[in-house]
């Protein structure tokens, strides 16, 4: 791509095609930049040796600099006792952060080869590794990626060296062996492919044999919970794929399993962890992970088709109960239950496996008319290893009309009929004594009627505030013939198809939308929301009030539901502040209330607060008096700031306030020059207390993960 040389000194032998340049020697080969002392060069070949030299290699934005710089080729090196950083250097200063070595072969198409490598912060050694390689490159290659330090009081020193291997240009896989010092060997894999643009997958897995399991000893008991850990082979396996299988035809799986309900907590930080891999599957494919306190994980195949008014799917979903024994025992003072002194209590019921689930849905126009059909089916096999399981078929056929448009009035009619068939099978040690063939029928109706009242008010300056009002009137009526199937108190039901509740309710809605609009100077047209306010309640027509309501012994009669009022306004386009409460009709005065605020300033600051209040936890929509459940009270915060260009400082907190406690509160300090960013948190659970330092460099990615658990 030719070359532009400027020195001092320079010499130029025509008949070699050689070039000796002494004092201030400045190369521009292509994008790459060279500062030296001395060069001596074969322009033919594109090789020779610099000394106290600088290359800037524009393609990834790396700086190295050695005492002997041997150029190899057009765009390859190799230093003698030279560093290597993303960061611009200034003159009689230290880079922010690099790395040094005793010599490094370094090539655009490649890796970073240094041996004897010490990384450094300032003038600072923080590092050291016999061999080491980065990717200064712009291909994928194979080779080592940089090490991950822990420390924490239940797993002691921990170390990660993560290992690339580029299997080919669509596929790659990264191991992860590490080493723990009061756990023993890690081993970890991760495995990604892409077939085409809708067609890709990653998986991960991670294994350990496990030093620290507890078995019955009281004295090293985590979370001091009363439950026996004896399993030391511990493992996690999760993925995601998506594959296009063309013709609307779409297939999707999604893997999560673990060897016990306690091994996502304890491993939840980290390149392997649970949160770092939710945000792989996120960015990824828009699927998230269960989280990581839930103790029973599922794994699903599903596969799709699509048609314009039809959609059909399959699935194969499974649930796995990680849950550890139960123990039940009394210890003889030695903080060790052994054998005779504790007892296992074993799980009464296995987790369904819906093996498979069928589904199809569609809606059809009647022509001529302003009528469509519509309908839901659905076909499911649950299974289980021990317990009732139950094959069962549900179909629901619906009429669906509109109102003419044109008038004062706008409204939606729906009407259907639904059919849910069982049939009950018992599965391992189990017994089912009843029918095993049962049947329900029900039948629904809702109506949904509609004015508009609508008024603009000119704010001048061609702006204008538009304000909707949209009272609304809404009828919902079901029935049906009995609660199936009946598994009894201990049981309950499979899924909620199971528990229809009867309904014959009537709710008004005063609903009230405002618009902000207007015309910019170059007569463009522009509105965004303001805001809306809304109250509504419900009235229950029925005779008797169904006895899941949670009403007190009395048996006193609540026909109206609690009268609601709901709110949100934007008063500018980054500031986003909601609020919602109940007010009780029968005595119980403010049931519930939830205040939401987002606020993105100017500059990169935020704040946020999720402020919420139930009287009882067994509250659901639409809000009928209850008795159900405990008062719950709590609050999540978040607040952020930019200090300085390069400094900014982050809050988080969980408070439960029916518990008085902290469930969570993590305080963040990131510093981000131009170059690298070091990562600062500290965080606090009942259970835990941590210190993590984070260190990112540009053009090598995260450098190091520094912490400590339980201080």
């Amino acid at each position: 791509g030719g070359m532009f040389i400027r020195a001092d000194w320079a010499r130029y032998d025509v008949e070699r095609g050689t070039v000796k340049a002494r004092g201030n020697v400045y190369i521009l080969s292509g994008r790459d930049e060279i500062t030296a002392n001395s060069v001596d060069m074969d322009l033919g070949s594109e090789t020779g040796t610099f000394r106290d030299s600088t290359i800037f290699m524009a393609e990834n934005h790396m700086y190295v600099t050695g005492q002997e710089v041997v150029k190899t080729g057009e765009f390859s090196y190799t230093l003698k006792k030279g560093w290597a950083t993303a960061c611009k250097p200034e003159e009689g200063k230290s880079p922010p952060w690099s790395f040094t070595s005793s010599t490094t072969k370094l090539t655009v198409d490649g890796m970073a080869q240094m041996t004897n490598a010490v990384f450094h912060v300032k003038n600072a050694p923080l590092a050291y590794t016999p061999y080491f390689t980065f990717p200064a490159k712009t291909k994928r290659e194979s080779g080592l990626l940089f090490p991950e330090w822990s420390h924490s009081s239940r797993s002691g020193l921990g170390l990660m060296i993560p290992v690339f291997l580029n299997v080919s240009p669509s596929t790659d896989i990264t191991l992860y062996p590490g080493y723990l010092s009061e756990r023993g060997v890690q081993y970890g894999g991760e495995f990604r492919y892409v077939k085409g643009p809708e067609s890709y997958g990653t998986f991960m897995l991670s294994y350990m044999r496990d030093d620290l399991v507890e078995g019955a000893d009281l004295t090293n008991e985590y979370k001091n919970d009363g439950l026996i850990r004896r399993d030391a082979n511990r493992y996690w396996l999760r993925g995601k794929a998506n594959h296009d299988f063309g013709d609307n035809l779409t297939g999707r799986l999604d893997l999560d399993l673990v060897s016990d309900q306690d091994y996502l907590q304890e491993f939840d930080e980290g390149s392997m962890g649970h949160t770092a891999s939710n945000l792989v599957f996120l960015d990824q494919f828009g699927r998230d992970l269960r989280e990581e306190t839930i103790s029973e994980r599922e794994s699903s195949l599903q596969l799709v088709k699509v048609w314009s008014n039809m959609v059909a799917s399959g699935e194969l979903r499974t649930r796995q109960d990680t849950r550890h024994d139960i123990l039940l025992g009394t210890d003889d003072g030695d903080g060790v239950l052994e054998a005779g002194e504790y007892s296992i209590v074993s799980r009464t019921t296995s987790p369904l496996q819906a093996l498979p689930r069928l589904d199809f849905t569609g809606r059809i126009p009647i022509s001529g008319t302003r009528m469509s059909t519509a309908w839901d089916s659905e076909y499911v096999n649950y299974w289980r290893e021990d317990g009732i399981g139950t094959q069962r078929l549900d179909l629901h056929p619906k009429l669906i009309s509109f109102l003419p448009r044109g008038g004062w009035l706008e409204g939606k009619l729906s009407g259907g009929v639904r059919e849910t068939a069982y049939q009950l099978e018992s599965y391992g040690d189990s017994t089912w004594d009843k029918e095993r063939f049962q049947d329900r029928q029900a039948y629904d109706f809702t109506g949904n009627m509609a004015t508009i009242l609508l008024r603009d008010f000119d704010l001048g300056k061609s702006d204008w505030l538009e304000h909707m009002i949209r009272p609304n009137l809404v009828y919902e009526y079901l029935t049906r013939t009995q609660e199936l199937p009946n598994l009894g108190d201990s049981l309950g039901y499979f899924d909620g198809v199971d528990r229809l509740e009867r309904k014959n309710w009537l709710t008004w809605q005063f609903n009230n939308y405002f618009t902000l609009g207007g015309v910019t100077k170059k007569g463009d047209f522009w509105n965004r929301n303001l805001g809306l306010f809304r109250v509504l309640q419900t009235y229950d027509l029925r005779e008797e009030n169904p006895a899941s309501s949670g009403l007190p012994a009395e048996g006193k009669r609540y026909d109206w539901s609690d009268l609601r009022f709901e709110a949100t306004v934007s008063p500018v386009p980054n500031w986003a502040l909601g609020y919602q409460t109940n007010v009780s009709m029968y005595g119980k005065g403010v049931t519930r209330y939830e205040l939401l605020n987002q606020y993105n300033f100017t500059g990169g600051h935020l704040l946020g607060l999720n402020y919420r209040y139930l009287q009882d936890s067994g509250m659901i929509a639409p809000y009928f008096y209850t008795d159900l459940g405990e008062s719950t009270h709590d609050l999540i915060g978040m607040a952020g700031v930019r200090l300085t260009e390069t400094i900014s400082a982050s809050y988080y907190l969980v408070k439960s306030f029916s518990e008085d406690h902290t469930v969570e509160s993590r305080v963040r300090l990131i510093y981000q020059p131009a170059c690298w960013m070091m990562e600062l948190e500290t965080s606090r659970t009942p259970d835990d207390e941590r210190v993590m330092l984070i260190f990112s460099l540009d053009g090598v990615g995260r450098v190091a993960r520094l912490g400590k658990s339980n201080l």
